[in-house]
C-alpha cells in the first residue's frame, strides 16, 4: 500500500504542475480530478473559446495492480520520464493508449 500512495503522490505532482498553466485562447478552466478511492486521475479543459465548446481529457492515469497506467496523454509531455524523473521504475508504468500487443515494443511494462 505504501508503493501505492507513493504513485499517487507522483501523479497528482505531474497533474498540478500540467493544470498551473492556463490555456492562452478563451474562456476555459482546467480541472484535476483525482479519485483515490478508485484509483483514477485525470486533467479536463471545460469553456468556450468564442462560440466553440472546449471539453476534453488532456491526460488520464490509473493506478491498477500497483503499477500507473497512462490511458490519456494529449499533451506534449512525456509522462513516462516524468514517472520515471520522479523514482517509478519503467516496469511499473504501462501505456494504456497503446494496443496491448504493441506495448511489448516499448521501454514499459505489457500490462
Amino acid at each position: 500500500m505504501e508503493k501505492v500512495e507513493e504513485y499517487r503522490k507522483c501523479i497528482k505532482k505531474i497533474l498540478m504542475d500540467y493544470a498551473a498553466y492556463k490555456p492562452s485562447y478563451g474562456e476555459v478552466e482546467v480541472q484535476v480530478v483525482f479519485d483515490t478511492e478508485n484509483n483514477h486521475y485525470q486533467v479536463i479543459r471545460v469553456g468556450w473559446d468564442n462560440q466553440q465548446r472546449i471539453y476534453g481529457c488532456s491526460m488520464h492515469l490509473d493506478i491498477k495492480d500497483s503499477k500507473i497506467w497512462i490511458q490519456q496523454n494529449g499533451t506534449e509531455i512525456d509522462i513516462g520520464q516524468e514517472l520515471i524523473d520522479l523514482g517509478v521504475p519503467k516496469q511499473d508504468i504501462v501505456v494504456g493508449f497503446h494496443y496491448p500487443y504493441m506495448r511489448q515494443f516499448t521501454e514499459f511494462a505489457v500490462s
